[in-house]
């Protein structure tokens, strides 16, 4: 029920929905600023970062499942239901197996909880029917505000140990991997904020669960990988 006057509230971004938003630049329509491949990486990987996040799967070190099967929304539910049927397998072939679909499928929960909306385009004199998709509205923040405030808050600024705060979590794990993807340079972020940003995420690494880390550690080293595949 939404109380006369007031907006109603929105679905809270999860993990690869935030991806997937960084990944992309424009307003009316929206263009990838990095290769295709690896917006699908870092989707995949988003998808498996909310699932270790809530604590339905593991890593030790193949992915398997450890939760109660609760999770928020369809799209992660048959993830884990994937998992659950295929259990084994380690992090690079679940990164492999989700980059094939992962990015329309965060695309698809995107529109559904009224975030993007699909924009047609025409074919041209070639026929048929393309499509775009643009912001719904302007209530999305900037990637640039939420690094910004990320890598230079206080909340963030100090302690030593291990971080366990799944909202803090999600926000370093999200960091870490558009770091390890390529997409944080594309961003338009003033060099004083970089810097810290480097030096935070440096710090912040060594912190965090140990399958988040395998994870991150897991995108970097399939993104160097497909640089060096001769392309055929």
């Amino acid at each position: 029920m939404t109380v006369s006057g007031q907006e109603p509230a929105r679905i809270p971004l999860r993990v690869a929905d935030r991806f997937f938003l960084a990944a992309h630049t424009g307003e009316q329509r929206l263009s990838p600023r990095i290769d295709g491949s690896l917006v699908a990486l870092g989707c995949a990987a988003g998808l498996l970062a909310e699932l270790i996040l809530e604590e339905e799967v593991t890593v030790t070190p193949s992915v398997r499942p450890s939760g109660k099967g609760r999770c928020p929304d369809f799209l992660s539910w048959a993830i884990l239901r994937e998992i659950r049927e295929e259990t084994g397998h380690d992090v690079r072939t679940w990164l492999e197996y989700l980059s094939q679909a992962a990015t329309e499928k965060v695309r698809a929960r995107l529109t559904i909880t009224d975030v993007l909306r699909e924009v047609p385009v025409s074919g041209g004199w070639r026929g048929g029917s393309a499509a775009a998709w643009r912001l719904a509205d302007d209530g999305v923040r900037n990637p640039e505000v939420d690094l910004e405030t990320l890598f230079t808050g206080a909340e963030t600024a100090s302690g030593s140990g291990m971080i366990t705060i799944p909202a803090r979590l999600a926000e370093i794990t999200l960091a870490l991997l558009l770091r390890e993807t390529g997409v944080l340079r594309q961003i338009r972020l003033p060099k004083h904020v970089t810097r810290q940003g480097e030096y935070r995420m440096e710090s912040w690494e060594p912190r965090i669960p140990g399958p988040l880390r395998t994870l991150v550690s897991e995108v970097g080293a399939a993104r160097g990988q497909s640089a060096i595949t001769p392309k055929h």
